[in-house]
């Protein structure tokens, strides 16, 4: 899918979850609980309930026991009265007690404050999630690992707890459906992100995982949607034996599946990445493990003690640890975004501060006079800051980078200045060499070199450190195929190319690719981040013009000194 499009689309979908979370976190006030806590007899089925434990008093659980089995007559209602309606309304419950079976009635009462705090906690996290999630999606669209790490957590921050109670009957319906096989596909987007972070494998068991996974989760979404539909039937669900078991418990697969896929990926990662590695391992790993112990202990052992409800706030771990890797180890580069949020919040101040300064002083001075006046000065003064907001942007730009980012616009400065430079070195060998130790440098590249054409392939005309790039690349190699197509910057691993880089950056010359100006990933381990690649692009253009240039220069001379010999041998004649 093409990187703005993909973009475009992931973002809408984040800002869906975000409104989503954000009703949650406002309705959950309203959530009222039945007073009754209830296991499927059969294990998957809601035609009978078992009653697990009882909360209130009598009159609001219906004088209910634990071991009770209760039936609704006819179909279960669809939301099982869960935060569905106001307090006080009352379910009517069919029970078998020993030999003795009667009717009885239970009562909605308000959610526990306890119950409250915990389910805005977890908000809290959704909310987290979402907002990772998106500056994810704004800073890396075009890698496979991001926009797995994207999906995963917008996915998981929506359907983490069981809510919707405020959706339509219909939506709710459909909200039911879904939440499940929506589960597992987020689980499935982060045994994908655990395969391709920090770089994919075409071999091996993390290639085999990749290429299992989609299968599996087509095979397992398909049986939990047709589970949930046979149940929420009004047939209800047959006896089928262990397989509905097996298919509850089936997701499970993807946390060992996730944890090998990191631990191979380990191995041969260098120091930094074997870092960042260990960060979102762990992130994700401390992030589930309540949420597994929780479940092992309710539904497989049946446990019911209070403290088993607070097991689950390990999810704070998934959306802290991973928003502290981006921000300390460079999982994506946010120096952008802070520099622009910080731009955008001083400037929005400076406005609010100075509109209300001045409306408010000069509101005085024109009160007296009438409210024509005194509104002509607000409209006048609203104009004024209007039409200065391209320059307080730009200023207080200045500002930020200075104070915040001047290393980085130092090294951006160099970079810019050089690429007016390079048309006035006089040497191709040493324009080359000058070119890949400045972008080294300034780039924070681990390896940097130029590949330029000769003969029908692709020669390395100056590199940094020869040992992890090959000497000649085919011109057919996938990358060079998508330059020449594209005309684009290109991520090697992206395109299928065997070289191991980061990114390539295009040289043409009257349209034709005569050369790439190839990086690999920054020192630190951030992403190249637009304004770097724009003008890395602009400066790998430069140097093909500029090395035309020295060769268009150099075969001139020597066919000049061609025909100056070739004039004084007529003149002997």
């Amino acid at each position: 899918m093409p990187t703005g499009v993909w973009r475009f689309l992931a973002l809408a979908g984040a800002l869906v979850a975000l409104v989503f979370v954000l009703v949650e976190a406002v309705d959950v006030a309203a959530y009222t609980t039945p007073n009754v806590t209830w296991t499927q007899v059969d294990g998957h089925s809601y035609a009978r309930l078992r009653v697990t434990a009882v909360d209130g008093t009598p009159a609001e659980n219906g004088g209910l026991l634990p071991g009770d089995i209760i039936v609704p007559p006819g179909v279960l209602p669809l939301r099982m009265r869960y935060g569905a309606e106001p307090a006080g309304f009352t379910q009517r419950w069919s029970v078998t007690r020993a030999a003795q079976q009667f009717t009885t009635t239970t009562e909605v009462t308000p959610l526990a404050q306890r119950d409250l705090v915990l389910y805005e906690i977890f908000n809290v996290v959704r909310l987290a999630m979402v907002l990772v999630a998106m500056l994810v999606a704004l800073r890396r669209p075009d890698d496979a690992a991001a926009r797995a790490l994207v999906t995963f957590l917008v996915l998981m921050g929506v359907t983490l707890v069981p809510g919707g109670a405020w959706l339509p009957d219909a939506l709710f319906a459909l909200w039911r459906l879904l939440r499940s096989p929506l589960e597992i596909l987020s689980l499935s987007q982060a045994l994908l992100y655990a395969c391709l972070f920090p770089r994919g494998s075409p071999i091996g068991q993390r290639a085999r995982l990749r290429a299992i996974n989609p299968w599996y989760t087509l095979v397992t979404t398909t049986a939990v949607v047709a589970l949930e539909v046979w149940d929420q039937s009004a047939v209800g669900l047959p006896d089928l034996g262990p397989l509905p078991t097996l298919v509850e418990w089936s997701p499970m697969l993807y946390f060992l599946a996730m944890f090998r896929a990191f631990a191979l990926a380990g191995r041969d990662a260098s120091p930094s990445d074997r870092q960042r590695l260990s960060w979102v391992a762990r992130s994700i790993g401390i992030g589930f493990a309540g949420p597994l112990a929780a479940t092992v202990l309710a539904v497989a052992l049946g446990r019911t003690d209070e403290w088993i409800s607070f097991l689950p706030l390990t999810l704070v771990a998934t959306p802290v640890g991973l928003a502290y890797t981006i921000l300390r180890h460079r999982t994506v580069d946010v120096g952008f975004v802070i520099s622009r949020a910080l731009v955008l919040t001083i400037l929005s101040a400076i406005i609010v501060l100075a509109f209300g300064l001045l409306e408010r002083l000069l509101g005085k001075l024109f009160i007296d006079a009438s409210h024509i006046a005194s509104r002509s000065v607000e409209i006048a003064l609203a104009l004024g800051l209007g039409f200065s907001l391209r320059s307080l942007h730009a200023r207080i730009e200045r500002i930020i980078d200075r104070l915040f980012f001047r290393h980085r616009q130092r090294a951006l400065a160099t970079l810019r200045d050089f690429a007016n430079d390079v048309y006035f070195i006089t040497d191709p060998d040493v324009a080359l060499e000058r070119t890949v130790d400045t972008v080294f440098r300034c780039a924070d590249a681990e390896n940097a070199a130029i590949y330029l054409i000769a003969d029908g392939v692709f020669g390395c005309a100056s590199v940094i450190n020869t040992a992890d790039l090959p000497p000649e690349v085919s011109a057919d190699d996938p990358l060079f195929v998508r330059l020449r197509a594209s005309r684009q910057p290109q991520l090697p691993r992206e395109v299928g190319s065997g070289l191991n880089a980061e990114i390539a950056f295009p040289m043409f010359v009257r349209a034709t690719l005569v050369g790439a100006l190839v990086l690999a990933a920054k020192r630190s381990g951030e992403a190249y981040d637009p304004e770097e690649n724009a003008l890395l692009t602009e400066l790998a253009q430069r140097v093909g013009l500029a090395l035309d240039a020295l060769q268009t220069l150099a075969m001139r001379r020597e066919l000049e000194s061609l025909m100056g010999a070739t004039g004084g041998a007529a003149a002997a004649l």
